[in-house]
């Protein structure tokens, strides 16, 4: 049984352990494992295959920089690549689509608040046979103040879904990096992640 894209949504809590995986069939049975324990408490992803997208849900970004000039702003670009080995028997014209939430800044892991940005890519999926990939470059320019002893990192959400001719999600996966961390203001930081479907 297929579900449509309007009804299909896959949710992922991610509280406490190094990475989370959550996979969904269109039956919509999940698997859930909790995330890294630094990822700050109340935060959580789910992978909306059928819009296409990643929702981070319970974070809370800092006001207190935004307003300030006299911060100069920490910018880069995050390139993203995720391979992507098709192990289960999908339609024929079943297409690939991907997406990522970069979440960045100082990290407050107690309270769940980050002192930075957001930045959400999608992108469809090249490849042939059982091999394809997704790459997503993603520029930032977030205006950090002096961290002193605070945490700064970098969190990444991806998630991945087989869509059919019919706009139907046949597959779909959702991923959550523990904490990177932070790249040094102008750098180009690669990360590359494999998922089967």
């Amino acid at each position: 049984m297929r579900i449509p894209l309007t009804l299909f949504a896959v949710v992922l809590s991610a509280a406490s352990a190094v990475a989370a995986h959550a996979q969904v069939a269109a039956s919509g049975a999940v698997n859930e494992s909790a995330a890294a324990a630094t990822i700050p408490s109340g935060m959580s992803f789910a992978f909306d295959a059928s819009q296409k997208h990643v929702v981070a849900s319970g974070v809370q970004l800092s006001a207190s920089t935004i307003k300030s000039d006299s911060v100069s702003p920490t910018t880069g670009t995050i390139i993203v690549t995720i391979n992507i080995n098709v192990v289960s028997r999908f339609e024929a014209g079943t297409t690939y689509h991907c997406s990522v939430d970069a979440i960045g800044g100082i990290i407050d892991l107690r309270k769940g608040v980050i002192d930075g940005g957001l930045e959400t890519v999608n992108n469809f999926a090249t490849g042939s046979g059982t091999s394809f990939s997704c790459t997503m470059t993603i520029p930032y320019s977030w205006t950090l103040p002096h961290a002193g002893r605070a945490s700064t990192g970098l969190i990444l959400a991806f998630g991945v879904g087989a869509i059919n001719e019919h706009d139907e999600v046949e597959h779909s996966t959702l991923q959550v990096d523990g904490i990177e961390n932070l790249p040094a203001t102008g750098a180009t930081s690669k990360f590359t992640f494999n998922v089967a479907l």
